[in-house]
């Protein structure tokens, strides 16, 4: 959500409805703002005669709030390799707070630690080791004939 405007630039606005008599489309080209926030500039001056934006509404307060920092952190220290799920499901265990993997590492971070957001090994360097090689599954295909002929008749992109 973008920041409220400024109130300066709200006083200009008004002035100019009070003093040149423009219209909502007009104000809005002219200060490059939308019409709807013309209208409800102009509604509030009627209301209140202030241009003053309203305070912020607030939002949703944080489920590992600053209480219950203190059990995520300690399960940080306890176990500094886990994921974000492992994370989750333990305190889902130990403490009944029920809550989503990207929530917990929103968690961590603002307490100034990273984490793993997921388990993940690097592809083996030695290959296949089943000694029934020749029936194993190749990654490599054959192209298909008809993708051939399909890629010969589409007409090239030429711009990315």
């Amino acid at each position: 959500m973008p920041s409220p405007l400024s109130e300066d630039l709200r006083r200009r606005i008004i002035a100019a409805w009070q003093k040149k008599k423009l219209s909502t489309e007009e104000l809005a080209d002219l200060f490059g703002v939308g019409t709807a926030t013309i209208k409800r500039l102009k509604r509030t001056y009627r209301d209140t005669k202030a241009v003053k934006p309203k305070p912020h509404g607030g939002g949703t307060k944080p489920i590992i709030d600053e209480e219950r920092a203190p059990l995520l952190e300690a399960l940080i220290q306890r176990h500094p390799d886990w994921t974000e799920d492992q994370f989750a499901k333990e305190l889902a265990k130990l403490h009944g707070i029920r809550i989503g993997e990207s929530t917990v590492g929103r968690a961590i971070r603002r307490l100034g630690y990273s984490v793993k957001k997921k388990r993940s090994s690097r592809k083996s360097a030695t290959g296949r080791t089943s000694e029934n090689a020749a029936n194993a599954i190749s990654n490599e295909s054959e192209t298909s004939p008809l993708r051939v002929w399909f890629l010969w008749t589409k007409p090239a992109r030429t711009s990315r």
